[in-house]
């Protein structure tokens, strides 16, 4: 995961910039209807016409991967605007690195005095690699973060904080993302800060 990088001052510089996440996606399985004993016999020689193929199966799990990754965008946002991870959703989209991420760069940024205006978008998302036959469901995303709108300023003056020349605002942005039995989750993301997108 990328590093937070520090003005001479001490002062972050680009805390909201280091996440990618998931939000919980539910929803209906769906299913066929209940099949009576004397229709069971040929019921299980022939699936139901409605009944969704692998391929739409798979297509819809990573559907739902990629609206959990973007609402969880949208809980980042959220707690940097408020400076504070409470009253998100962000517990319930992310846990482990992902989540841990998020909660201490919205903590440095607070105690550095700093606050965000603005947020994120997220572009060119794609599953890159689904691994759906496992007890607990992965997929892999990858997208451009673009964070040119996302301004970090002080508090107390409401001065932007100075930001390296070089520095990218459209970069490539990776996570990992596991279905638990409330749905989907963020439980890695990586800004690769370095390779533009």
């Amino acid at each position: 995961m990328g590093k937070l990088r520090h003005p001479a001052g001490g002062g972050l510089l680009v805390a909201p910039l280091l996440l990618v996440c998931v939000v919980a996606c539910g929803g209906d399985e769906g299913g066929s209807p209940p099949v009576s004993p004397s229709a069971s016999a040929s019921a299980s020689k022939s699936p139901p016409s409605d009944s969704p193929s692998p391929s739409d199966s798979e297509q819809g799990e990573k559907a739902e991967g990629l609206a959990t990754y973007r609402a969880y965008w949208d809980e980042v946002e959220k707690a940097y605007a408020k400076n504070s991870v409470e009253g998100t959703d962000i517990r319930k989209v992310s846990v482990g690195p992902a989540r841990l991420a998020v909660e201490q760069s919205v903590q440095s940024t607070r105690e550095n005095g700093q606050a965000v205006k603005g947020g994120p978008r997220t572009t060119k998302l794609a599953v890159t690699e689904a691994d759906l036959d496992r007890d607990v469901p992965k997929v892999r995303l990858s997208g451009c973060l673009d964070v040119s709108e996302w301004v970090i300023y002080r508090e107390d003056t409401g001065d932007p904080v100075p930001q390296p020349d070089d520095r990218l605002t459209k970069y490539v942005v990776t996570a990992l993302l596991e279905k638990w039995p409330d749905g989907w989750v963020v439980t890695k993301s990586e800004p690769h800060q370095d390779t533009p997108c």
